[in-house]
């Protein structure tokens, strides 16, 4: 090993590689920071980063702030690059000079003095299926990185530091200072802690944990963020205060001593993580993180995240690199809009899934994954929100389906849930899967059950594994025969996946979707008898004109949303499976009658989800607002005219400055509200923004 590598597998300052040119520098709503698990998953908002990121406050997904500050002092004057205590006396505000993105960085550059300054925000994405240990680790990198301006060196040091507000227990929780073999780290930690518990999505419980390696003059201390910032501002250093006791309420903070930089930049970095021993709630048995079966100690998972930068972050940037090519080679007009929008999607759709084997039997050599509805209700394992996240598993790993179908398939073949159709989730609220013995859960049976067989099936197809689907034989015949007619073509009064929709019979879609899940079903369990089912099916919702706006696809523009109702319609997203899958459960032409109604009523700003408008059958306000995931989703598998209308009206979306929330989802179309976000943050279902890319290049990370 070289120098360069030698160092950095001690955590020491190191050369640095520079930013991406390839970085995305279009302006984000809100830029994810440290983006591990729906618990470690701190952001911050756009307009403020990118105008002055000295001041800027990061905050949990949900707008709760945090308290990160990240400062260097250079040639003795004290400079905040980020997130500035306030409070703060004699430290000038360093100069922002652009933020930019990657699927796994977020980097913010800045002019410290006599300094240029990179702030590398570095949350790991690793999908494969060798790497399921690595990715469970909930833990995130910060790399400091200066260099000089001119040609007189300067002498710089950094600082960091967190407090109790990562623990969401207002100072309950006790502050330490601890050491392993070759690292520093402190840890916040109430032993009087209660398990699985959340207050406004935060974990209640668990560890919060700020390190560094101890080489490089690393020095630490706890206290009041005004002394520590004197202390620091005066010498560099905060040895004074390294020995004294800490309390609940202090700044916990780490210096590093850069020394003398020149032209090529030296760094410092620094690791922020939230390890719960205690996981999940998984019908009353505990689950961990999946890393335990490799680092079972907190120092020894903090020594390994931190000798392995080095690793991760190569890793990282081939990764991110394969992720933009693959994206902008969707389409020469709009593959560029397409990239950054994929490109901000993937650490916020990893960052709400947790790897997790039995506490008490780590001998498992692979995880289950949970996932939770972040945003809404909290649900763990929805059926219909990895249906509308896995694009991204398409591209990236298959197993991933299984994974999150596992925890699913196991407790319903149980027998505790006491329905004939697949249950909606596995626990009312994250992180309790604690099931639905009683039967009580949202009321969507038809779109669950038609999602798990389509889902299911794309499993098997992607990853040619016929075994997982066959071991659950008995128990999905069972739901494919609770499917047939005439339930599947005439669907009685429920929801579908938008359940802000009120719940309603005879749904166009959901028969459209149950139609296509029975021909998935006839696939995994080599029935005919349900391909036929989905064909009479397709033969009266389309070909008969049950489904459509005329008596006759001749006479017909679009599907409905209701039987009879002929002037509705929504965005059809179950075609996108037909498609991708090569079901060819309705013809083509069915998909190209509706792309061109989409195409009519495009807006300037989006495609609404549904219309009319203003018919209050939806809801009381009419739908005047779209959804870009299921948009993207059902413009994959329409025209190019459509794909890019839906590309470029995302991208203004996401871009427009009127918002400040990790990626949202859902948002006005027309009126004076034109642009807001009025609903769905930080959830994983922008992993359906894969989907164009999903179905031109089909699985590749790995190969």
């Amino acid at each position: 090993m070289g120098l360069f590598g030698a160092l950095n597998a001690m955590g020491s300052l190191s050369a640095t590689r520079s930013i991406p040119a390839t970085a995305a520098t279009a302006h984000l709503p809100a830029y994810p920071l440290a983006v591990k698990s729906p618990y470690l998953s701190t952001w911050v908002p756009g307009r403020q980063v990118l105008s002055n990121a000295a001041t800027s406050q990061p905050m949990f997904w949900n707008g709760i702030p945090l308290t990160w500050p990240v400062l260097a002092r250079v040639d003795g004057e004290t400079y905040s690059l980020f997130g500035l205590p306030s409070g703060a006396a004699n430290i000038t505000e360093a100069t922002t000079n652009s933020v930019s993105y990657t699927s796994s960085h977020t980097y913010v550059r800045l002019t410290a003095g006599s300094a240029n300054v990179v702030l590398d925000f570095f949350s790991p994405v690793l999908p494969g299926a060798d790497e399921y240990a690595k990715q469970s680790l909930p833990y995130s990198y910060l790399t400091v990185s200066a260099s000089s301006t001119n040609q007189s060196p300067p002498d710089v040091q950094v600082m960091s530091g967190i407090d109790y507000s990562w623990t969401s227990q207002k100072g309950a929780s006790g502050l330490n200072y601890t050491t392993t073999d070759s690292a520093g780290f402190f840890q916040f930690y109430n032993p009087n802690q209660i398990r699985f518990t959340e207050q406004r999505d935060m974990a209640t419980y668990g560890s919060v944990l700020f390190a560094a390696s101890e080489a490089g003059n690393m020095t630490h201390g706890c206290g009041a963020a005004a002394d520590l910032l004197a202390a620091f501002s005066a010498t560099g250093a905060l040895e004074r205060r390294a020995r004294r006791q800490c309390n609940a309420t202090d700044l916990a903070s780490l210096t590093k001593n850069l020394g003398t930089i020149g032209h090529t930049a030296s760094s410092a970095t620094f690791v922020v993580g939230f390890d719960r021993v205690y996981a999940i709630n998984y019908l009353n048995e505990p689950q961990t993180g999946f890393y335990r079966t490799k680092w079972p100690t907190i120092p020894e998972a903090i020594d390994y995240v931190l000798s392995s930068y080095q690793s991760f972050l190569s890793g990282s940037l081939s990764f991110d690199a394969a992720v933009k090519t693959k994206a902008e080679r969707v389409s020469r007009s709009f593959g560029c809009k397409y990239a950054d929008i994929v490109e901000a999607s993937v650490r916020q759709t990893f960052g709400g899934m947790e790897l997790t084997v039995p506490l008490h039997d780590m001998s498992a050599s692979e995880p289950v994954a949970f996932l939770k509805e972040i945003s809404s209700d909290g649900n763990v394992n929805t059926v219909d929100f990895i249906f509308q996240s896995w694009p991204i598993f398409i591209s990236l790993n298959p197993d991933y389906i299984r994974m999150l179908f596992e925890p699913i398939l196991s407790y319903l073949d149980a027998g505790r849930f006491p329905h004939l159709y697949t249950i909606h989730d596995i626990g009312t609220h994250y992180p309790n899967a604690t099931g639905h013995d009683d039967g009580r859960e949202e009321h969507m049976p038809m779109f669950e059950t038609s999602s798990l067989f389509i889902l299911l099936y794309a499993y098997q197809k992607l990853s040619g594994d016929t075994n997982y689907a066959a071991s659950y034989s008995s128990l999905l015949k069972g739901y494919a025969d609770w499917m047939v007619q005439p339930r599947s073509l005439y669907p009685g009064r429920q929801l579908i996946s938008v359940d802000v929709i009120r719940p309603s019979a005879n749904q166009t879609g959901l028969a459209v979707q149950a139609a296509i899940g029975l021909k998935a079903a006839a696939k995994l369990l080599h029935n005919s008898t349900y391909s036929k089912v989905a064909a009479d099916n397709v033969n009266a919702l389309y070909h008969g004109g049950l489904g459509l706006d005329g008596s006759s696809p001749a006479d017909s523009e679009h599907f409905t949303y209701n039987y009879e109702r002929n002037k509705t319609w929504n965005v059809l997203f179950p075609s996108y499976s037909d498609v991708v899958l090569d079901l060819r459960t309705f013809p083509q032409e069915a998909w190209d009658m509706q792309s061109d109604w989409y195409l009519k009523k495009m807006k300037s700003s989006g495609l609404a989800f549904a219309g009319p408008s203003d018919d209050k059958h939806y809801t009381r306000n009419g739908i005047h607002w779209a959804l870009c995931d299921w948009n993207i989703v059902a413009a994959s598998v329409s025209s190019e005219a459509v794909q890019e209308a839906v590309i470029n009206t995302t991208h203004a979306f996401l871009t427009n400055g009127q918002n400040s929330i990790p990626f949202g989802t859902k948002y006005i179309v027309d009126g004076p509200r034109e642009g807001l976000w009025v609903g769905n943050q930080n959830r994983a279902s922008v992993g359906s923004h894969f989907a164009l890319m999903a179905l031109k290049e089909g699985t590749w990370y790995g190969k």
